[in-house]
């Protein structure tokens, strides 16, 4: 295996590639240039960076890029989709919840500060998406982007040096950025996961596949390495998900759970990692969302403002600690109207990624890449739902991604859908039976 230390310097190699191939070629490819900085916190490695600001102008930069470029600004508005008009709601209610926040310096530095970063890349990603090809393009660079922020944690887990000593064994994370804490290694591993999976379906050539296969296990992997108890629980949630959007349940039940039999059989570090799922544990997440919706009965009908959780819950119940848990985070932070107007958000995008799959369905292309691509997110939808029951991130850039894609797809359904005749998909109806 390569040393980490020497692939540090790809992102800031990579990066002026993409954005230029971006600006001069194909947009998508601006989003994916500030995803790759964002991400990688490339900056941490290289101090002049961060003096240079060099996020800030990227951000300045990748907008008017995609503005310059796309005049199509209808697409940001709420009567181009649903999922937009809840967008802009949900950001109106932060933007309210930030003007009666505890402390509006804590709030922009903490939160509002790298959230404006997710708005811009919302936007971005939203005018830069044309078709089924940039879908391609920008999925495959997002599994890609996250095999190589994998590749340290795995790395460390399967040589078995370096790590972080922890009373349970040692955990092996990131040194910086977003995969440095091993809840966090574990939640993006968990949601990256059905992603890498459903795209290998769509791929003919033999050797491809294999390829493809590389980053799943390369996100197991370092689900294990993690030892995040909330990643064991969504490894077996993901096997549930697995059954449940299969065809032959019965048949892939047994599979399925032969394999995380096995999984577990096969590696200590995980049978070890579930067995420390306790009642204490539960109880201290649930406690999360209890001590939210306590500071919304106290009075703060609004939220405490985003990001200022920490000082409400140190103030009302003498505990300086995050929410560990989204739902409590949420209805914390940004009180009744953000909690109403972000599960309407998320309830948005399963209906676009449903009626996509209905559509897709409906005229036989169920083996086709965009009817697996919609599978495999709504499954990781679920399972970053799921273990985010237990760790906040609501201000994280994974559940606008979503949005945009839920989106981007649902176009692309609709227009293959209105380019096949009534005849045509009676047609290929008829074939495929």
């Amino acid at each position: 295996m390569l040393d980490y230390e020497s692939i540090r310097i790809l992102p800031l190699i990579i990066f002026p590639i993409l954005f230029v191939i971006g600006f001069f070629h194909r947009p998508v490819y601006i989003p994916i240039s500030f995803l790759t900085l964002l991400l990688t916190k490339t900056a941490n490695y290289y101090p002049v960076l961060i003096s240079l600001r060099v996020e800030s102008i990227v951000v300045v930069l990748g907008l008017i890029g995609v503005i310059v470029i796309n005049k199509d600004f209808y697409k940001l508005s709420g009567s181009y989709d649903k999922v937009n008009k809840y967008f802009w709601i949900f950001i109106g209610t932060i933007a309210v919840s930030f003007m009666v926040s505890w402390d509006y310096k804590f709030s922009w530095d903490v939160k509002l500060y790298d959230f404006i970063k997710v708005l811009a890349l919302y936007i971005m990603l939203l005018l830069a998406i044309k078709d089924t090809d940039d879908i391609k393009i920008f999925v495959w660079s997002f599994v890609i982007l996250f095999t190589y922020l994998a590749y340290e944690p795995v790395y460390g887990f399967l040589s078995g040096t370096g790590g972080a000593r922890e009373m349970y064994g040692n955990i092996y994370v990131a040194e910086f950025g977003i995969l440095a804490g091993h809840v966090a290694l574990s939640n993006n591993m968990n949601q990256m996961l059905p992603i890498a999976l459903f795209l290998i379906p769509s791929i003919q050539n033999r050797l491809l596949k294999i390829a493809a296969s590389i980053p799943v296990f390369m996100f197991i992997a370092a689900i294990i390495g993690s030892r995040s108890r909330g990643g064991a629980a969504g490894l077996v949630m993901l096997g549930i998900m697995l059954v449940y959007f299969s065809k032959n349940r019965v048949k892939n039940a047994i599979v399925v759970g032969t394999l995380v039999v096995a999984l577990f059989a096969y590696s200590g570090t995980l049978t070890s990692t579930f067995e420390r799922i306790d009642k204490s544990g539960a109880q201290g997440r649930f406690g999360g969302l209890t001590n939210g919706i306590e500071m919304v009965l106290k009075g703060n009908l609004l939220g405490v403002g985003p990001g200022c959780y920490l000082l409400a819950r140190q103030k009302y119940f003498n505990f300086y600690m995050e929410s560990h848990n989204i739902y409590g985070q949420l209805i914390g932070d940004l009180g009744i109207p953000g909690t109403i107007a972000w599960f309407f958000l998320i309830r948005q995008i399963f209906r676009n990624l449903l009626k996509s799959r209905r559509e897709l369905s409906a005229i036989s292309r169920e083996n086709d890449f965009l009817f697996n691509l919609t599978t495999g997110l709504m499954i990781s939808l679920i399972q970053r739902l799921f273990v985010s029951l237990g760790s906040h991130g609501l201000y994280y850039f994974y559940w606008y991604v979503m949005a945009v894609l839920s989106v981007a797809i649902l176009k692309c359904v609709e227009n293959l859908s209105s380019n096949l005749g009534h005849d045509d998909v009676l047609s290929e109806c008829d074939q495929s039976r």
